[in-house]
């Protein structure tokens, strides 16, 4: 009697020992690491509850002045795939890609991968890719691959949240289209660095900015003045600002031209009310399109 007691104890524990390590082979989940929201609102689209992602770069913190921390290095060297703009947006990832310790661990900068496939709409120098959505199409079909080719048991989960993610894109760039096409005021003035020429072009708007596409840079006087007198020859009532930029020279612009200040998003520096509602990239698009639908005077 004991001995069947112990056999049915030992039977016990190798079941429950089978069902615990089966559990944690189904439940375990892939790490994804990405540099901004846009790119971590797609990821989270797609790769659902099989997924665990850490973005490195905070929506309140500045991508070009950001500093890896000690924790940062740790997440990336047990991450499963990481996923970056390129584009010289995050030079600080660079140094730090080795340290990618998984043999099978992949890795995919979105300027690189539009520029291998010969994307018609790449702008030299300006990495902010995630503004066109017809290229936000492309790199959620690559990013579907890569996670199934990682994880093949998730596959027809990951393609069909692919879809979802399509139509969601698709949407987008209709709406965009549309109301777009009807606009009164065809410039787009953007009182900082040029940020959003992917925008521009894609919906036929004419781009002007105090900078081009580096942050970094300062306007001059005469740059200044060109757009000043831009706006008054073609009688712009309304120009852009982001969130994150310093408004001294829109204000100043403001002063001399009469012209109203509108905000515009980029999708990657949240403002403390956006951070506080958890704003989504796709939310934050919506919003910049009824921003510009009532700035441009769009029917």
């Amino acid at each position: 009697m004991k001995k069947k007691i112990r056999k049915l104890v030992f039977l016990l524990c190798f079941l429950l020992l089978f069902i615990a390590c089966n559990q944690s082979e189904t439940e375990k989940k892939i790490t994804v690491v990405t540099t901004i929201l846009p790119i971590t609102d797609m990821v989270k689209a797609i790769g659902g509850e099989r997924t665990e992602i850490f973005q490195l770069v905070p929506p309140s913190a500045d991508i070009h002045h950001f500093q890896l921390r000690p924790q940062d290095l740790k997440i990336i060297s047990r991450a499963d795939l990481l996923l970056s703009v390129g584009g010289n947006l995050e030079p600080w990832l660079d140094k730090v890609e080795s340290l990618l310790k998984k043999k099978e661990a992949q890795k995919l900068k979105f300027y690189d991968f539009l520029k291998s496939i010969d994307y018609p709409r790449l702008r030299n120098d300006d990495p902010h890719l995630w503004l066109d959505f017809e290229a936000d199409r492309l790199l959620a079909e690559r990013i579907t691959e890569i996670l199934v080719r990682i994880d093949p048991a998730g596959k027809e989960n990951y393609e069909q949240n692919s879809r979802s993610l399509t139509l969601t894109l698709q949407s987008l760039d209709d709406r965009y289209s549309q109301i777009l096409s009807g606009c009164r005021q065809k410039y787009l003035v953007i009182a900082g660095h040029q940020a959003f020429g992917y925008l521009a072009s894609r919906y036929g708007l004419e781009l002007e900015s105090l900078t081009e596409a580096n942050p970094e840079a300062q306007p001059g006087p005469r740059r200044l003045q060109e757009i000043i007198g831009l706006i008054k020859a073609k009688e712009i009532k309304a120009i852009f600002i982001e969130n994150s930029t310093t408004p001294i020279y829109a204000q100043t612009i403001a002063r001399e031209t009469g012209v109203k200040l509108y905000l515009l998003s980029t999708g990657v520096n949240l403002s403390r009310t956006e951070l506080k509602e958890k704003y989504t990239f796709f939310e934050l698009m919506n919003n910049n399109l009824e921003t510009l639908r009532q700035a441009l005077g769009c029917d």
